[in-house]
């Protein structure tokens, strides 16, 4: 077991190290990307009953490093991070210093006590793991009494989706698994969370088609909607989930 996860860090240092992103020419999707966590985030928040300062957790580090996404470095609560990357962690320290405190981890073996935070997102980092139970598993430990799971995973039902599956295999993308939704229902019963909540979100077609719907204002509207066609179109669902 302990060969194996070595083999996944390595796999997962070795695709830090290939993949790279023009934040230049995807400056404008990553505006919507934001504007659209921030909505979520704001909907996760809205759940929570505490009044004292919020503890979050972000289960990786990917988009901060590679992608330059300051959504989560600005965030107002106390930032906790883990990812399973050697590479990443080492970047994320270097660029954010103590902004976050980060340990390198397995999502599947969290090294914090029980009850320790209010709020996890886990914005498709749960796609990559084989054993997604287990994963909820942990989740459920971690939270505090009434805190609130933000669970984005890639949509099996997205016209895009065979798209991702074979950039997966083909080795063109980093490592992808995909869960039904229906399958991340019960696993989230099954380990103790309610679903509060759920829904797709963030249209996922060519570029100019979500560009020119944003230029005509129509995006944030679709990816906040509920529309049989347009959820065909949907990247991610989302569950929202509680710790009772």
């Amino acid at each position: 077991m302990l060969a194996e996860k070595h083999k996944i860090v390595a796999l997962w240092d070795e695709w830090s190290r290939r993949k790279h992103y023009n934040r230049a020419r995807l400056s404008l999707y990553y505006h919507i990307r934001e504007r659209n966590l921030r909505w979520l985030t704001s909907r996760a928040r809205g759940l929570l009953t505490t009044n004292g300062p919020v503890r979050i957790l972000k289960t990786d580090l990917w988009n901060e490093v590679k992608k330059g996404e300051r959504y989560f470095l600005d965030a107002e609560c106390s930032r906790f991070a883990v990812d399973i990357s050697d590479e990443i962690c080492r970047a994320a320290k270097s660029d954010f210093g103590n902004a976050i405190f980060l340990a390198r981890s397995d999502i599947e073996f969290l090294p914090f006590r029980t009850c320790s935070f209010d709020l996890i997102w886990d914005i498709s980092t749960i796609d990559h793991c084989d054993h997604p139970e287990n994963v909820l598993r942990e989740y459920q430990r971690v939270l505090r009494p009434g805190g609130i799971l933000l669970l984005i995973v890639e949509n099996p039902f997205c016209l895009s989706f065979p798209v991702t599956k074979l950039q997966s295999y083909l080795k063109l993308h980093v490592p992808f698994k995909g869960f039904s939704p229906s399958r991340m229902v019960r696993a989230c019963r099954a380990n103790g969370l309610t679903v509060v909540s759920r829904f797709k979100t963030n249209i996922h077609l060519p570029t100019f088609v979500v560009y020119y719907l944003e230029r005509k204002g129509e995006l944030e509207e679709i990816n906040q909607g509920n529309s049989l066609f347009w959820d065909s179109c949907k990247k991610y669902f989302v569950l929202l989930c509680r710790k009772e």
